[in-house]
């Protein structure tokens, strides 16, 4: 059986929320961690509209984005495609889901989610690998849920363990090639080479 590493169409797909920084730290157990690497040849994400705009401003930002600061740091520049046309934002009769709150916003996401895993896994020449550490957790949950039903051989289920406190911390997006020191909430320095960023593969029935 074909390695997913070596399957020409390589995705990582993950549901964001008010922490994008999942989609970076992800990133970097894969590409940069794991043996062998699982350099995604583009990312997708679905989320709501807030984590949309989060992720936009955060990852994306062309002075700023952590995405981009990623692939340059660790040589992979313009080898994973990730732009705004690859967030999807969940919708419904009203419009952009902002969150996730009633019982019928929770059917909606169900729907998108099924949708979204079921797209990517229909093309035999890509092997996916899906992460539940971002949104809430129904969104997780759906996930690894859709790719019980859709998932095949070369597909992986995982999510990205961080110690703390790197876990929670904002401005923490990924182990920098060049350590750095941060600021904790109560104003203690850390360094960013003590930060531990590992993956938990997940088995799910196919």
């Amino acid at each position: 059986m074909t390695a997913a590493s070596e399957f020409p169409r390589r995705i990582l797909a993950i549901a964001s929320g008010m922490t994008p920084q999942v989609v970076t730290e992800t990133l970097y157990a894969l590409a940069i961690q794991s043996t062998p690497a699982f350099v995604p040849t583009e990312i997708q994400i679905i989320t709501t509209l807030e984590g949309a705009e989060r992720a936009r401003l955060t990852l994306l930002d062309p002075a700023t984005g952590q995405f981009h600061a990623f692939c340059q740091e660790y040589g992979l520049t313009g080898q994973i495609h990730f732009d705004e046309q690859c967030i999807q934002v969940m919708s419904g009769p009203a419009g952009p889901l902002s969150d996730i709150r009633t019982p019928a916003e929770n059917v909606l996401a169900a729907d998108a989610i099924t949708a979204f895993v079921r797209q990517l896994c229909a093309d035999p020449q890509a092997a996916v690998h899906v992460s539940i550490a971002g949104g809430r957790k129904s969104m997780g949950y759906y996930l690894g849920y859709a790719l019980s039903l859709f998932g095949r051989p070369q597909d992986r289920l995982s999510h990205v363990l961080v110690s703390p406190p790197f876990e929670t911390h904002r401005e923490f997006y990924y182990p920098p090639a060049k350590p750095r020191v941060l600021f904790d909430s109560s104003g203690k320095p850390v360094s960013t080479a003590d930060a531990q960023v590992q993956l938990a593969y997940i088995p799910f029935v196919r």
